[in-house]
């Protein structure tokens, strides 16, 4: 019994890891389709397995028990991050990386950037936002994305606290890392 319940606390320790980062993936990455259905119990099936062969690995030794561990979790991640499908845009990766470069090219980015053309998977347009933000009429004309109000979205700015949450996809996490650390894109300018 002691075998069975030490096993289900190392797997549920390695598992969790995996459906973290699926609820992460989900919030940050929505445009999945109906590829999601059939990819997130995929993927939670073979990172199953693969932490099932871990747990099933001899332990010798603190060393080995924590790299084996590390590697474990590594190793979901990358599946998790690598068949988590996009319908619309390109993968997850390429967006992550996408991202990083406008955040880098901060300062090379200019009011231009703010036209949007409703284009909603343009990261530089995200970094455009929040470096001139404070030029963005707050009477409600602004439109996020320069996208009409529909009946199920509000896309119109009347306060710079509500930017953040009516931002779509992995661009809540930059205009987050933005506001964050704007202190130090400040200093830098």
């Amino acid at each position: 019994m002691k075998r069975i319940i030490s096993f289900l606390i190392h797997y549920l320790i390695l598992v969790s890891s995996t459906i973290l980062l699926i609820v992460i993936l989900v919030n940050f990455f929505p445009y999945t389709g109906l590829g999601r259905v059939l990819a997130i119990p995929a993927i939670i099936i073979f990172n199953s397995i693969i932490i099932l062969a871990s747990i099933a690995i001899p332990k010798k030794g603190l060393l080995r028990a924590i790299s084996r561990v590390v590697i474990t979790i590594l190793i979901t991640i990358g599946i998790t991050i690598y068949f988590y499908p996009q319908e619309f845009n390109s993968s997850v990766m390429s967006q992550t990386r996408d991202a990083i470069r406008a955040i880098y090219d901060f300062d090379r980015i200019s009011k231009d950037d703010l036209n949007a053309n409703g284009n909603i998977h343009n990261p530089v347009y995200v970094v455009a936002l929040f470096k001139y933000r404070d030029e963005i009429p707050l009477d409600g004309t602004y439109q996020l994305y320069e996208h009409e109000d529909t009946y199920f979205y509000d896309y119109s700015i009347n306060s710079l606290e509500e930017i953040g949450s009516k931002l779509i996809g992995y661009h809540k996490a930059i205009w987050w890392y933005l506001i964050t650390f704007k202190k130090y894109y400040l200093e830098i300018r």
